[in-house]
């Protein structure tokens, strides 16, 4: 089982959504088991874009979808060692003709009880969650966040969330460039890509080459069809669209039907074509990376 960690230097620089579109490819087109998660207080929108409402929003009691289940009652069941595959999926939320599970975020709007009450204990509880799904994706908060950084520590992937924009970039590099020494697999992902930006992938790649490969790194363009299915929080029905689900069943066939689009990297101007092709190329990467982190591991354990 992988845990994957989302991380930006600064809020607002298209984590979640990144997130979002990762997670619909790996199940869609690599048949995974995936949780996604968030360890947020306030200002998130992991909920919204797939069910139409965040769980820091206020509403009736009566239309409350997030009563009694989401990160607090998973943490709580942990806590008392509780937590049975049965119960942790009566936590989450599902979606018809999908391996997604999502896990509402906390409903504490206290940040003392959250942090004593869910960030004392949430390790044990992705501990737990680990068993019953094949990936963890795990939405943090940005910044110097001591809980985000704890998680890590135990990640089997990283994934940097960067835009294009220098003062993101600079802001990375010279606060945070040292804290990721320890950390061996990181991915370097670029949201809201524009591909005609002076700060391009293989531009970016060239100035920061010390630390960002083609291995490394991937981008998600920016999608308009994808911003508005945000929107209108139908994103599962519009990647399921996108990706051709139906007439799909192994990973290769999805990217040769992308490249026979785009011959001799030559793209077309069709946007949505270009987000998803790209966007299969990032998961591409993060998919080998885990791969190849999980035979590390095995071999370790071995003594090999």
């Amino acid at each position: 089982m992988s845990k994957i960690v989302f991380w930006s230097p600064l809020h607002g620089q298209g984590q979640t959504s990144n997130l979002h579109i990762l997670a619909l490819i790996m199940s869609f087109v690599y048949k995974k088991r995936i949780l996604m998660m968030q360890t947020h207080i306030a200002m998130n929108n992991l909920e919204g874009p797939l069910v139409g409402k965040n769980v820091d929003l206020e509403g009736s009691r009566e239309s409350n979808i997030f009563q009694d289940i989401g990160l607090d009652a998973a943490v709580m069941y942990s806590r008392i060692n509780k937590l049975e595959q049965d119960t942790f999926e009566s936590c989450c939320l599902t979606f018809p003709n999908t391996s997604l599970l999502l896990l509402p975020g906390t409903e504490v709007k206290n940040r003392e009880i959250f942090e004593h009450d869910i960030c004392k204990n949430i390790t044990k509880m992705i501990h737990y969650a680990e068993n019953y799904v094949d990936i963890v994706m795990i939405d943090t908060n940005s910044g110097n966040d001591g809980l985000s950084f704890r998680l890590m520590a135990s990640a089997d992937l990283i994934v940097i969330n960067l835009t294009q924009r220098r003062y993101v970039l600079d802001k990375f590099f010279l606060e945070y460039e040292k804290r990721f020494n320890d950390y061996g697999n990181i991915f370097f992902l670029f949201g809201n890509y524009n591909q005609n930006s002076v700060y391009n992938i293989s531009n970016c790649r060239r100035k920061y080459w010390k630390y960002i490969n083609t291995k490394n790194s991937g981008v998600i363009p920016y999608s308009t069809r994808y911003m508005d299915a945000q929107n209108e929080s139908n994103i599962i029905n519009m990647v399921r669209e996108g990706l051709g689900v139906c007439k799909l069943s192994e990973a290769s066939n999805l990217r040769e039907q992308f490249r026979s689009r785009f011959k001799f990297g030559k793209y077309t101007d069709e946007e949505t074509d270009y987000f998803f092709y790209q966007s299969c190329r990032s998961t591409e990467k993060i998919m080998n990376m885990l791969t190849s982190a999980g035979n590390k591991s095995l071999m370790k354990r071995s003594g090999a």
